[in-house]
């Protein structure tokens, strides 16, 4: 497994993007009154279709489909699993990646929870069965936004998950309880665009959650989601001076370009 600490940044340095700007920001609403169930995954390959094989391509994707968190306890959920229809749905997004980007390097990570571990491993060996190639564990600190859990469990259990998201992404909810979404997205999107070990040619694929996606879409779309399908996620494609940013759902299609020193914590 490689180390996190060659792209961590210091979560307590809270690195500003100011000189990030937005050179487009367009919308496209799908017409899908008429359109049948799109594959899991297929929103996110659409868009890496159209990233340009000459620049680092990241994606930040939720994990596939798991088991119900029914009757379990919080403290308990990381050891969640997918299911084995999940494992088929990664392991056959990692083949239709491997299709989309034949002979490019990949590198994995995933947060600590079990169902991210085991999404990026069957997303593997769709790619490229029987291949190792480096694995990064993401810390909790910087994996998961929640700071004091009995408190945020108390106000999900209160306003409801969807509830509780909108007023986070709102600026409402105490960065005691749930670290404030702007803050959080920005450490994300810094650490992402400024890591290092990845270059120009490279796919580097982070298996997140649905909570680690919100903030993102919300900051760089002006956009608040309260779900997100399992393997749909953000893609970016980035150079020296410029990312752009994508996101692609049954209701829209979302693109943004943003240019910035990506090393730099002004």
């Amino acid at each position: 497994m490689v180390s996190w600490n060659n792209i961590k940044k210091d979560h307590h340095s809270r690195p500003s993007l100011r000189g990030y700007h937005a050179q487009v920001f367009s919308l496209f609403p799908h017409s899908c009154g008429t359109c049948s169930r799109v594959k899991s995954g297929e929103y996110v390959l659409s868009l890496l279709k159209e990233a340009p094989n000459t620049e680092k391509t990241i994606l930040f994707l939720r994990h596939s489909k798991r088991n119900s968190f029914a009757g379990i306890p919080d403290h308990l959920r990381p050891g969640v699993e997918i299911t084995p229809e999940g494992r088929l749905m990664a392991k056959e997004f990692g083949t239709s990646l491997g299709q989309v980007f034949p002979g490019r390097r990949l590198l994995l990570a995933h947060t600590t929870a079990l169902r991210c571990r085991m999404t990026a491993e069957c997303i593997l060996q769709g790619y490229s069965p029987g291949t190792r190639v480096p694995m990064i564990e993401y810390p909790e600190k910087i994996g998961d936004p929640v700071r004091n859990y009995p408190a945020f469990i108390d106000l999900r259990e209160t306003l409801g998950w969807q509830v509780l998201i909108r007023k986070w992404l709102d600026g409402e909810i105490s960065p005691e309880v749930i670290e404030d979404p702007v803050v959080y997205s920005r450490t994300l999107l810094h650490t992402l665009l400024s890591s290092q070990g990845t270059g120009n040619g490279d796919l580097f694929v982070a298996i997140v959650h649905d909570i680690t996606l919100f903030p993102i879409i919300s900051r760089v779309f002006r956009k608040k989601m309260t779900s997100i399908d399992f393997l749909n996620g953000i893609v970016i494609s980035s150079l020296r001076s410029t990312a752009e940013i994508r996101f692609s759902d049954a209701d829209c299609s979302l693109k943004r370009v943003v240019g910035a020193e990506w090393t730099s914590e002004v």
